[in-house]
């Protein structure tokens, strides 16, 4: 855990920016959605300057694409086309510019994500309300969150730009509830309720919560409906009966891959979604099978303190996984986003019983250097 929590503090920019990977060219930029998932692990270990920093960058970057969020809300309420060109962006350049490319990159949960990351940072801090400085951002992204909540665009793994997804919608509705507390504004409470009553509908068809409005099938990223955004209770029937699907059908030597036809570098098992189910299962009480995730995860350090962002690809689909290697080289060597994914899990068994993480809790008043010593 403390050699983790190094990681992102070295992974972290001067202007509080987190590279998605420092040894992968494709990554390095940093995602609204890890970014936020990054600072909101931080939190969780004391070193709240550095997700004040993070927080300070995304108010920037927000505010670099002001009239961009403005005119997309007002062309989607005039009924005009838009193209996913048009869309505020997913990730930036380290120095918080519009990055504009030809890979996809309209996805609002990372809109979503941060601004419940925002509201549990102050929150961690004993802030009550919205820091002036950062209220015109909160106010904006709450705009379009509550304009575009019900809108397709791509997932979480940037595919299926067409349909509504399930875990961006967790995503959505942790961001307005947050929103909604931060600005005392009940029009994004109620909006954030109609979109808790979507993905509640989706599970009375099939028993279980869907991928997407396009599939049927489950999708580990779904976990989040329950832990963290709490738009299901962790122990809701139907989530319950998600969570026996995705284990049965995404399980990979004991960690977790993303979905049933993902062939991205073979389609290994990621950390960040193993820890998720063991952020889960800590939820309803099952320590052992939350102790068995983050043994996992630890069991895939490697000799430099470097955790990858999938294992197994190579072994269970070498074709797919040569595909992407040739494309892109091998795959992320060190993934930030991992690395969070596992602090928040390991201080979350801490704060359970003390005896997870130990001594190797961060204290607040730690720097980097202090922890490279």
């Amino acid at each position: 855990m403390r050699s983790s929590v190094a990681s992102i503090l070295r992974n972290q920019e001067e202007n509080g920016a987190f590279v998605a990977s420092p040894d992968f060219a494709e990554y390095r930029y940093c995602w609204l959605r890890d970014g936020s998932f990054i600072a909101y692990a931080l939190d969780q270990v004391g070193e709240h300057g550095a997700s004040a920093r993070y927080h300070e960058w995304a108010n920037r970057a927000v505010g670099g694409i002001s009239a961009l969020i403005d005119r997309a809300i007002d062309w989607h309420r005039e009924g005009k086309a838009l193209h996913p060109d048009h869309m505020p962006p997913a990730r930036f350049a380290l120095d918080g510019s519009n990055v504009v490319d030809d890979w996809p990159n309209f996805q609002i949960d990372g809109y979503g994500t941060w601004l419940w990351a925002l509201g549990q940072h102050l929150l961690s801090t004993g802030q009550d309300g919205v820091p002036e400085e950062l209220r015109t951002s909160v106010e904006r992204v709450g705009r379009y969150l509550d304009e575009f909540a019900l809108s397709p665009c791509f997932d979480v793994w940037e595919e299926s730009g067409s349909a509504l997804h399930t875990s961006t919608l967790a995503c959505v509705y942790g961001g307005l509830t947050a929103a909604a507390r931060l600005l005392d504004d009940k029009e994004l409470l109620e909006r954030a309720e109609s979109v808790q009553s979507r993905v509640r509908d989706s599970a009375l068809r099939l028993g279980h919560y869907v991928k997407s409005s396009e599939s049927d099938d489950v999708d580990a990223s779904v976990l989040w409906l329950s832990t963290p955004f709490w738009v299901v209770e962790p122990g809701d029937h139907y989530f319950a009966q998600t969570v026996r699907a995705i284990e049965a059908r995404l399980s990979l030597d004991g960690g977790l891959r993303r979905y049933p036809t993902d062939t991205y570098f073979g389609s290994g098992a990621w950390p960040v979604l193993t820890a998720s189910l063991g952020w889960h299962y800590l939820a309803v009480g099952d320590v052992d099978a939350a102790r068995r995730c983050g043994d996992w995860v630890a069991g895939h350090f490697d000799d430099e303190g470097c955790l990858g962002e999938q294992f197994g690809g190579e072994r269970r689909d070498p074709e797919h996984y040569r595909e992407w290697v040739d494309r892109w080289g091998l795959p992320a060597k060190d993934l930030t986003w991992s690395h969070a994914m596992y602090v928040v899990l390991c201080a979350a068994l801490d704060d359970l019983d003390g005896s997870y993480a130990g001594s190797a809790r961060i204290h607040p008043t730690r720097n980097q250097g202090e922890l490279e010593k």
